[in-house]
Protein backbone atom coordinates (compact mmCIF):
# COMPACT_ATOMS: atom_id res chain seq x y z
CA UNK A 1 0.00 0.00 0.00
CA UNK A 2 2.83 2.30 1.04
CA UNK A 3 4.54 1.65 -2.46
CA UNK A 4 1.16 2.31 -4.58
CA UNK A 5 0.89 5.47 -2.92
CA UNK A 6 4.27 6.87 -3.58
CA UNK A 7 3.95 5.78 -7.18
CA UNK A 8 0.63 7.89 -7.08
CA UNK A 9 2.32 11.02 -5.72
CA UNK A 10 4.75 11.13 -8.49
CA UNK A 11 8.19 9.79 -10.60
CA UNK A 12 11.58 10.90 -10.68
CA UNK A 13 12.94 11.34 -13.81
CA UNK A 14 16.55 11.50 -14.97
CA UNK A 15 17.34 13.46 -18.21
CA UNK A 16 20.79 13.52 -20.21
CA UNK A 17 21.65 16.67 -21.70
CA UNK A 18 24.48 16.77 -23.38
CA UNK A 19 25.59 20.43 -24.20
CA UNK A 20 27.31 22.46 -26.70
CA UNK A 21 30.45 22.77 -24.61
CA UNK A 22 33.41 23.60 -26.58
CA UNK A 23 32.85 27.60 -25.04
CA UNK A 24 32.93 26.14 -22.00
CA UNK A 25 36.12 24.07 -22.00
CA UNK A 26 38.22 26.86 -21.28
CA UNK A 27 38.43 29.58 -18.36
CA UNK A 28 38.85 33.16 -19.84
CA UNK A 29 41.68 34.03 -21.89
CA UNK A 30 42.64 30.00 -22.17
CA UNK A 31 41.52 29.29 -25.58
CA UNK A 32 44.33 31.08 -26.98
CA UNK A 33 46.83 29.97 -24.61
CA UNK A 34 50.12 28.01 -25.79
CA UNK A 35 48.78 24.36 -25.83
CA UNK A 36 45.43 24.76 -25.89
CA UNK A 37 43.18 22.16 -27.94
CA UNK A 38 41.74 23.85 -31.25
CA UNK A 39 38.29 24.10 -31.39
CA UNK A 40 37.34 20.93 -34.01
CA UNK A 41 33.89 22.04 -34.11
CA UNK A 42 34.66 25.46 -35.86
CA UNK A 43 32.03 27.45 -34.07
CA UNK A 44 29.31 24.53 -35.49
CA UNK A 45 26.22 23.56 -32.76
CA UNK A 46 27.74 19.84 -31.71
CA UNK A 47 27.58 17.92 -28.37
CA UNK A 48 31.03 18.10 -27.83
CA UNK A 49 31.06 15.24 -25.94
CA UNK A 50 30.25 15.81 -21.86
CA UNK A 51 26.62 15.83 -20.54
CA UNK A 52 24.65 17.02 -17.81
CA UNK A 53 22.16 15.12 -15.85
CA UNK A 54 18.75 17.24 -14.83
CA UNK A 55 16.44 15.29 -12.31
CA UNK A 56 12.72 16.40 -12.30
CA UNK A 57 9.71 15.06 -10.34
CA UNK A 58 6.90 14.70 -12.15
CA UNK A 59 3.13 13.14 -11.29
CA UNK A 60 2.30 10.11 -13.30
CA UNK A 61 1.43 10.76 -16.87
CA UNK A 62 2.41 14.99 -16.64
CA UNK A 63 2.47 14.69 -20.76
CA UNK A 64 -1.12 13.17 -21.28
CA UNK A 65 -2.21 15.59 -17.94
CA UNK A 66 -1.40 18.54 -19.85
CA UNK A 67 -2.80 17.42 -23.61
CA UNK A 68 -6.35 17.04 -22.32
CA UNK A 69 -6.24 20.06 -19.88
CA UNK A 70 -4.31 22.52 -22.34
CA UNK A 71 -2.43 23.86 -18.71
CA UNK A 72 0.79 24.66 -19.12
CA UNK A 73 2.05 25.69 -15.73
CA UNK A 74 3.30 22.01 -14.61
CA UNK A 75 5.34 22.33 -18.10
CA UNK A 76 6.62 25.91 -17.96
CA UNK A 77 7.62 24.59 -14.20
CA UNK A 78 9.63 21.75 -15.22
CA UNK A 79 11.30 23.94 -18.15
CA UNK A 80 12.53 26.50 -15.28
CA UNK A 81 13.48 23.93 -12.93
CA UNK A 82 15.33 22.72 -15.92
CA UNK A 83 16.78 26.22 -16.77
CA UNK A 84 17.49 26.53 -12.65
CA UNK A 85 19.73 23.19 -12.87
CA UNK A 86 21.66 24.30 -16.10
CA UNK A 87 22.83 27.81 -15.10
CA UNK A 88 23.86 26.67 -11.82
CA UNK A 89 25.58 23.70 -13.26
CA UNK A 90 27.58 25.78 -15.65
CA UNK A 91 28.04 29.12 -13.65
CA UNK A 92 29.92 26.36 -10.50
CA UNK A 93 32.00 25.11 -13.84
CA UNK A 94 31.20 21.59 -14.05
CA UNK A 95 31.18 22.49 -17.90
CA UNK A 96 34.75 22.09 -17.81
CA UNK A 97 35.09 19.03 -15.49
CA UNK A 98 32.62 17.02 -17.62
CA UNK A 99 34.28 18.02 -20.87
CA UNK A 100 37.68 16.86 -19.43
CA UNK A 101 36.28 13.99 -17.89
CA UNK A 102 34.42 13.21 -21.20
CA UNK A 103 37.60 13.68 -22.89
CA UNK A 104 39.90 11.33 -20.48
CA UNK A 105 37.04 8.66 -21.62
CA UNK A 106 37.90 8.40 -24.90
CA UNK A 107 41.68 8.72 -24.52
CA UNK A 108 41.65 5.78 -21.97
CA UNK A 109 39.22 3.59 -22.84
CA UNK A 110 37.63 1.81 -25.83
CA UNK A 111 34.50 3.48 -25.97
CA UNK A 112 33.37 1.85 -29.21
CA UNK A 113 33.59 -1.60 -27.12
CA UNK A 114 31.50 -0.12 -23.95
CA UNK A 115 28.69 0.78 -26.94
CA UNK A 116 28.65 -2.74 -28.02
CA UNK A 117 28.16 -4.66 -24.59
CA UNK A 118 25.78 -2.23 -23.76
CA UNK A 119 23.55 -3.19 -27.31
CA UNK A 120 24.23 -6.75 -25.96
CA UNK A 121 22.63 -6.17 -22.10
CA UNK A 122 18.93 -7.94 -22.97
CA UNK A 123 17.48 -5.94 -19.98
CA UNK A 124 17.85 -2.64 -22.40
CA UNK A 125 19.20 -3.96 -25.37
CA UNK A 126 20.94 -0.47 -26.16
CA UNK A 127 18.08 1.29 -25.34
CA UNK A 128 19.01 2.23 -22.09
CA UNK A 129 17.55 6.13 -21.90
CA UNK A 130 13.27 6.01 -23.05
CA UNK A 131 13.78 9.11 -25.01
CA UNK A 132 16.03 11.33 -26.71
CA UNK A 133 15.98 15.16 -28.00
CA UNK A 134 18.40 16.66 -30.88
CA UNK A 135 17.67 20.32 -31.15
CA UNK A 136 20.40 22.24 -32.96
CA UNK A 137 18.15 25.19 -33.28
CA UNK A 138 18.60 27.81 -36.19
CA UNK A 139 20.46 26.99 -39.24
CA UNK A 140 22.60 29.63 -39.44
CA UNK A 141 23.79 29.35 -42.89
CA UNK A 142 22.64 30.31 -45.93
CA UNK A 143 19.66 28.67 -47.34
CA UNK A 144 20.25 30.15 -51.45
CA UNK A 145 22.89 28.32 -53.29
CA UNK A 146 22.23 28.73 -57.19
CA UNK A 147 19.11 27.78 -58.14
CA UNK A 148 18.58 25.48 -55.12
CA UNK A 149 16.77 26.71 -52.02
CA UNK A 150 17.28 24.76 -48.74
CA UNK A 151 13.26 25.18 -47.67
CA UNK A 152 13.46 22.10 -44.62
CA UNK A 153 15.82 20.49 -42.58
CA UNK A 154 15.75 16.84 -41.36
CA UNK A 155 18.23 14.43 -39.67
CA UNK A 156 18.02 11.33 -37.49
CA UNK A 157 20.05 8.99 -34.92
CA UNK A 158 21.19 5.79 -36.09
CA UNK A 159 19.16 2.80 -34.19
CA UNK A 160 21.37 0.00 -35.38
CA UNK A 161 23.23 -1.06 -32.32
CA UNK A 162 22.63 1.59 -29.36
CA UNK A 163 20.37 4.63 -29.02
CA UNK A 164 17.39 5.88 -26.56
CA UNK A 165 14.21 3.87 -27.05
CA UNK A 166 12.69 7.06 -29.51
CA UNK A 167 14.28 10.30 -30.49
CA UNK A 168 13.35 13.31 -32.01
CA UNK A 169 15.54 15.24 -34.01
CA UNK A 170 14.70 19.26 -34.10
CA UNK A 171 16.18 22.61 -36.66
CA UNK A 172 15.07 25.51 -37.49
CA UNK A 173 14.95 26.77 -40.79
CA UNK A 174 13.67 30.00 -42.21
CA UNK A 175 10.94 30.03 -39.45
CA UNK A 176 9.70 26.18 -39.71
CA UNK A 177 10.84 24.04 -36.80
CA UNK A 178 11.86 20.42 -38.74
CA UNK A 179 10.92 17.26 -36.60
CA UNK A 180 12.48 13.75 -37.60
CA UNK A 181 11.19 10.85 -34.96
CA UNK A 182 13.34 7.95 -35.09
CA UNK A 183 12.57 4.82 -33.35
CA UNK A 184 13.74 1.29 -33.79
CA UNK A 185 11.54 -1.25 -34.54
CA UNK A 186 9.72 -3.75 -33.26
CA UNK A 187 10.47 -2.09 -30.11
CA UNK A 188 8.57 1.04 -31.01
CA UNK A 189 5.16 -0.24 -33.03
CA UNK A 190 4.85 2.65 -36.50
CA UNK A 191 1.36 3.14 -34.58
CA UNK A 192 2.75 4.09 -31.06
CA UNK A 193 5.35 6.42 -33.05
CA UNK A 194 2.87 8.25 -34.44
CA UNK A 195 0.94 8.59 -31.42
CA UNK A 196 4.56 9.64 -29.45
CA UNK A 197 4.96 12.82 -32.55
CA UNK A 198 1.28 13.37 -32.58
CA UNK A 199 1.46 13.84 -28.98
CA UNK A 200 4.50 16.14 -29.36
CA UNK A 201 3.08 18.21 -31.52
CA UNK A 202 0.62 19.02 -29.69
CA UNK A 203 2.48 20.35 -27.05
CA UNK A 204 4.54 22.48 -29.24
CA UNK A 205 1.02 24.06 -30.31
CA UNK A 206 0.35 24.54 -27.01
CA UNK A 207 2.94 26.38 -25.80
CA UNK A 208 3.02 28.74 -29.19
CA UNK A 209 0.06 29.48 -28.53
CA UNK A 210 0.46 29.98 -24.69
CA UNK A 211 3.80 31.78 -25.84
CA UNK A 212 1.54 33.87 -28.16
CA UNK A 213 -1.43 34.92 -25.38
CA UNK A 214 1.34 36.04 -22.89
CA UNK A 215 3.32 38.18 -25.72
CA UNK A 216 0.09 39.69 -26.07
Amino acid sequence: QGGAEAEAEGERYKLLQALDMRRLAFRAGEAGAAGARDDWSGETVVAGTGSLDLLLDLPPAAGEAVRRSGDLTAMWGAAQECHRQTRAWIEQGWGRESLLLFSCGWEFMNMNRVVELGAQDRTTLGRAYSAGVSNVGRYAHATAHGDLTLERLHFGISQSVSSPAISTSAATVGGTLCLTVSYPTPIWSDAAADEYADGLVRLLELAAADGEAGSG
